[in-house]
């Protein structure tokens, strides 16, 4: 349990990242110009990679893949049709395609000169960090995937990943049983790792 906990603190302070980038887009139509995408930002790695949100459950079963999504983008620039062409997990799905129907902004396909409709697709990996899928797996291995402690940064109870340099830290404290339920409810449950900082909690990433 000692190890364990160490290995929780270590992945809390290195910040756990996971990815979602657009790697290939297809044009499924006989267009002399392709459609770009407009949105902020207009790059769709970066657009996708900004709004994801990796499912937690996908997350914590190290559920990764590629799904494929097609869409119609019409002769007016909008998104139409979003549909799966290739499934990975119903999680990881209807991340992809919640993450696709975000993207209304096109500038639309032409051909002899006009605007046409064209139809479009668009590979959508998901991708946890090494660190995460050694965390998880860990977790799994000590049958402790449903028994995480709770975290406590400067009095603030923290439930997403955040990245927070070893610099910052102040002070690293351990709090359980019935004293850590009588403080902070009965998600304290499975104890408590109480972090002080000092400069302030980093926003959550």
């Amino acid at each position: 349990m000692k190890n364990l906990s160490f290995y929780l603190l270590t992945v809390l302070f290195l910040g756990l990242s996971s990815l979602a980038f657009a790697q290939d887009i297809t044009v499924n139509s006989d267009v002399d110009r392709a459609p770009k995408f407009k949105g902020k930002p207009s790059n769709p790695e970066k657009f996708l990679d900004k709004y994801m949100n990796y499912p937690e459950e996908a997350r914590l079963d190290i559920i990764e893949g590629v799904v494929n999504v097609s869409f119609m983008v019409t002769n007016d620039g909008k998104l139409m049709e979003p549909q799966i062409e290739k499934s990975v997990d119903p999680l990881l799905d209807s991340e992809a395609l919640r993450l696709v129907s975000l993207m209304q902004e096109w500038k639309p396909a032409k051909k002899g000169g006009e605007f046409v409709d064209a139809r479009v697709s668009l590979s959508v990996p998901f991708e946890l960090s090494r660190e995460e899928k050694e965390f998880f797996q860990l977790l799994k291995n000590k049958g402790l995937k449903d028994k995480m402690p709770l975290f406590v940064i400067d009095d603030k109870i923290v439930k997403e990943y955040i990245r927070l340099p070893q610099y910052n830290v102040k002070s690293i404290r351990v709090m359980k049983g019935q004293k850590a339920i009588d403080r902070f409810g009965p998600e304290a449950k499975n104890g408590v790792v109480i972090v002080t900082t000092k400069r302030g909690t980093p926003p959550v990433k």
